[in-house]
């Protein structure tokens, strides 16, 4: 398969200024009839930002004629069944280009069990679609779970997750990352509850790729109301060129910080101010090469962390991250911690 063309430089037959990758949200008020679109969303269904958003009645006119009934079935499947959204299908642009998008969302539930209004993320995949193989089989596309490898300085990932713990379902913790856009990183850690993890962990990818930044992405989450809460979680996010870790938090855990052989808790972040657009506050720090981070979730006591933070001269020596997690496994002992999950990135270039 060709590699992705940048977005800046469209290949042949790719329309001029169409937004791929780009992600979009949107929210329907059922009892209102009232719909709030972010401009994303207009850039990638190519329509004007000043025209009030489509209902769900007229969502339909912008779709293609042969996808309207698989868009029909997932809405009503949402509405009526409660069921999260998780599909493909093509939008017509008022200049008559056709793009594909991903839709992946679910409905808000009232008092009295009834959805009151659904929310989603739209994603512009239709390069996914033109790089397809010629026999005509599905696209490849790179997986959504993969570490940043584009570009200097890098960052080097490996996880630690104790061989028999259950996978990530209920009352399991979770960890993730994904390469963003310009060759940022987000890095995401935390325990996840609940029944389905799929929708949630979508919603931290869809908002990550639309720039959604730390503190604000774990506030958005928390009125999502979705069946699975991500609860004692870290979310960070890298850019390579400057080496800079914004990084925000939910519950106890704080990343550890390890530098010329020592380590230490990082300072949480202050609370927003009164009036922010997030109940969360955002802490940054300039990284170095060799620095290492440990990202962990609240399964593991303090004093697992104060022997963790003692193995600082250990960690200096090592080469990989890999070695960093055979070492920090090590400590914390095969089988003791259920299935508590450790995250090192360690800045390579």
């Amino acid at each position: 398969m060709p590699p992705p063309v940048s977005a800046d430089r469209p290949p042949a037959g790719h329309p001029e200024g169409a937004p791929s990758g780009q992600v979009g949200r949107a929210e329907w008020g059922l009892l209102t009839d009232e719909a709030d679109w972010s401009v994303e969303l207009y850039r990638i269904l190519g329509l004007d930002p000043s025209v009030p958003a489509l209902t769900l009645d007229e969502l339909p006119a912008l779709v293609h004629e042969d996808d309207r009934p698989r868009l029909t079935a997932m809405v009503t499947g949402c509405l009526v069944d409660a069921r999260p959204i998780d599909g493909e299908f093509r939008v017509r642009r008022p200049d008559d280009s056709v793009r594909t998008v991903h839709m992946r969302g679910e409905p808000v539930l009232g008092a009295d069990g009834d959805a009151v209004s659904m929310w989603a993320l739209i994603r512009d995949v239709s390069e996914l679609h033109w790089h397809a193989r010629p026999s005509g089989s599905a696209a490849q596309p790179p997986p959504a779970h993969r570490p940043p490898r584009q570009g200097p300085p890098a960052l080097d990932l490996a996880v630690h997750h104790p061989a028999g713990a259950p996978p990530v379902t209920a009352a399991a913790d979770w960890c993730d990352a994904l390469e963003l856009p310009g060759g940022a990183a987000l890095l995401s850690i935390g325990d996840l509850t609940g029944r389905d993890s799929a929708p949630l962990l979508g919603a931290v990818h869809g908002l990550a790729l639309a720039g959604v930044r730390p503190g604000r992405l774990l506030s958005i989450l928390d009125q999502l109301g979705t069946a699975t809460s991500l609860r004692g979680a870290v979310c960070c996010r890298y850019e390579p060129q400057n080496r800079n870790f914004t990084w925000a938090r939910s519950g106890r855990p704080v990343p550890l910080l390890f530098r010329a052989g020592t380590g230490r808790r990082l300072t949480a972040p202050d609370d927003p101010p009164p009036g922010a657009d997030s109940s969360y506050g955002q802490a940054e720090l300039a990284l170095r090469r060799g620095d290492l981070l440990v990202l962990h979730t609240e399964r593991l006591s303090e004093p697992d962390v104060a022997r963790l933070l003692g193995l600082g001269p250990q960690l200096s020596t090592a080469r990989t991250a890999r070695e960093c997690v055979r070492l920090l496994a090590g400590e914390l002992g095969a089988g003791q911690h259920g299935d508590a999950c450790v995250l090192v990135a360690r800045v390579s270039g």
